[in-house]
């Protein structure tokens, strides 16, 4: 039987680089014009890079076994919510980060599994990524991948769009993001890199 998630909301493809006081100065100074100073995504390349969809009032989640709707809890998508230190520098001895990209590609994500026997909608387990510590925004989760009974998709497909608006360039002081958190240069490195908040 195929096993189908699909997630209609707002996509995601956004970037945070670690950046040189000088260049958090060129950002302030030329605002969205900063995007023209490189070839067109050069804010993609790395490993920097957060892609999925955005779990907000605008998501809808439906899942499907053979064709047939499912019930499904989606309470357990911000239930999975991890903070990932190492995505976002913040065990590292970096001061500032650029925020680049872009949040609001409306489109449909979905996951499909081939041949599944016995479909459980409570082995689906979602790989969700936390930045409300890091933006300053409430609940600022993004879904960025579904495994069913530990497996991925057989096939990841991503449509419907209706286009998407780069982000004003944004300059993240993690000094103050880690004084928030209550962390101290002493303890960057010395705790796990990722964990759950609640």
């Amino acid at each position: 039987m195929e096993l189908v998630v699909n997630i209609m909301g707002h996509r995601c493809d956004l970037a945070l680089h670690p950046i040189s006081p000088s260049s958090a100065s060129i950002i302030h100074r030329l605002g969205r014009k900063f995007y023209t100073k490189k070839y067109l995504e050069w804010w993609r390349q790395g490993h920097t890079c957060t892609c999925g969809v955005r779990y907000d009032g605008a998501c809808c989640v439906e899942v499907t076994a053979g064709g047939d709707s499912l019930p499904f809890n989606d309470a357990v998508i911000g239930n999975s919510a991890m903070l990932h230190r190492d995505r976002h520098y913040l065990e590292s001895r970096v001061q500032y980060l650029a925020l680049l990209g872009y949040e609001d590609e409306y489109c449909q994500t979905s996951w499909r599994w081939r041949n599944v026997e016995r479909i459980k909608p409570e082995k689906l387990e979602f790989l969700v990524h936390r930045w409300d510590r890091i933006l300053d925004t409430e609940d600022y989760l993004i879904i960025e991948d579904v495994l069913y009974d530990g497996m991925y998709a057989d096939d990841l497909v991503c449509g419907k769009s209706n286009g998407f608006n780069l982000v004003d360039p944004k300059v993240i002081d993690l000094c103050e993001v880690r004084k928030a958190m209550g962390m101290t240069y002493n303890s960057v490195g010395s705790e796990r890199r990722s964990y759950q908040l609640s």
